[in-house]
């Protein structure tokens, strides 16, 4: 049911690709108080998964057009405000993308709000990554006389897309990358359930990792890790979750290093809690990371976590994590992740909770923002 006197925010962009910014942004919605903050959608999918149950919980949906034709897409933004009077607007960005934020400075909405979920391009095209490093040079000096707010999920992400004077003067809100722990608190017997689904033995080492297949994740050099565990123990497994547009060339890959029989790719999947339960490790060398949901996920979980070097050191909450110089070589990664073999796991929500990663204490703190920024209080 909708309330007409809750405060609407309009959040950009969500999408069906399950990654972690959409993840992000539908977590806090789920755990937002509805009677005082109500989130509507910006998409370019023509259907959302969660569209239905969040739109039965008051929430609005709008189909942007694609930006390549211009008129039609600042018509969108002008129709939307028209018929809206939307007060705040909440950018979830990889790079600052100046085009949107224009828009809707342009058609009046006063708050807006620039939140920083990455530290670099995420696409394996070089000219493309070169094209939008330029365009995020630019979207940072222009963002000093559009952007009213700034929200980033890690100090690095700040640095990333912010302006050099917000960045030194820190005039921006660390939002954590929270979760429900509850949610991922090991459980020994769904363990066991999911490992016979999945065909994996007991006594087998499971390493997992979860993200889209991006040039971001470093799928190839996670495979030449696993090959190099694989030679020190024949009975492992590697699990992949999600989906993405280098699938294929990763899957090829495991074909001719004939590791198919130990590698399973499981798509996206809607139990990854309970898959966390299946895993004797986590492993994530990304070539770059705003702060990867899925590494507090797994801490939660008590899994021994193996991150590349270039990743936030904020993302170090427990002593389950474990940084590697992602220029080792494979063997190196191998050699140490196979010391971790049978580490008995641990509830780590304490710790977890203690760092801000909680999150029905951090969606308060959101639920604060939002309010003060109406009063003009902040």
């Amino acid at each position: 049911m909708e309330n007409e006197n809750a405060i609407r925010v309009l959040q950009y962009i969500v999408s069906n690709d399950k990654g972690g910014l959409t993840k992000y942004i539908c977590q806090n919605y789920c755990f937002i108080n509805k009677n005082k903050i109500q989130f509507d959608f910006i998409t370019y999918d023509k259907f959302l998964d969660f569209e239905k149950d969040f739109y039965n919980k008051g929430a609005k949906f709008y189909r942007i057009p694609k930006i390549k034709n211009i008129f039609k897409y600042f018509s969108f933004w002008r129709r939307l405000q028209k018929e809206n009077k939307y007060k705040i607007i909440h950018f979830h960005m990889s790079y600052t993308n100046f085009i949107p934020i224009i828009c809707a400075r342009l058609v009046g909405i006063e708050s807006i709000i620039l939140h920083a979920h990455s530290t670099q391009i995420d696409d394996n095209r070089f000219f493309i990554r070169v094209i939008k490093e330029q365009l995020n040079f630019l979207g940072k000096i222009l963002s000093k006389f559009i952007v009213k707010k700034y929200v980033a999920c890690s100090d690095f992400a700040a640095k990333w897309m912010f302006p050099v004077t917000v960045v030194k003067k820190k005039k921006y809100m660390l939002a954590h990358n929270a979760i429900d722990l509850e949610k991922y608190i090991f459980n020994i017997e769904i363990r066991k359930q999911k490992r016979k689904e999945l065909g994996i033995s007991d006594n087998c080492f499971c390493i997992g990792h979860i993200g889209r297949f991006t040039y971001q994740k470093n799928h190839e050099f996670l495979i030449d890790i696993f090959k190099e565990i694989h030679l020190l123990n024949k009975n492992t497994k590697l699990l992949l979750i999600g989906n993405g547009p280098l699938i294929d060339k990763i899957k090829e890959k495991v074909l001719n290093l004939n590791l198919e029989n130990n590698v399973i790719f499981l798509g996206n999947r809607k139990d990854v809690p309970s898959l966390y339960n299946v895993m004797d490790c986590f492993v994530l060398p990304s070539l770059f990371e705003g702060l990867p949901i899925v590494g507090i996920e797994a801490q939660a979980a008590g899994l021994p976590c193996f991150f590349s070097d270039t990743i936030t050191k904020e993302l170090f909450i427990t002593n389950l994590a474990n940084y590697i110089a992602l220029n080792e070589n494979p063997k190196i990664w191998a050699k140490k992740i196979i010391e971790y073999q049978w580490v008995l796991r641990k509830n780590m929500s304490n710790e977890i909770k203690k760092n801000g990663y909680d999150i029905n204490m951090e969606i308060k703190n959101l639920e604060r923002y939002y309010t003060n920024l109406i009063n003009n209080s902040i």
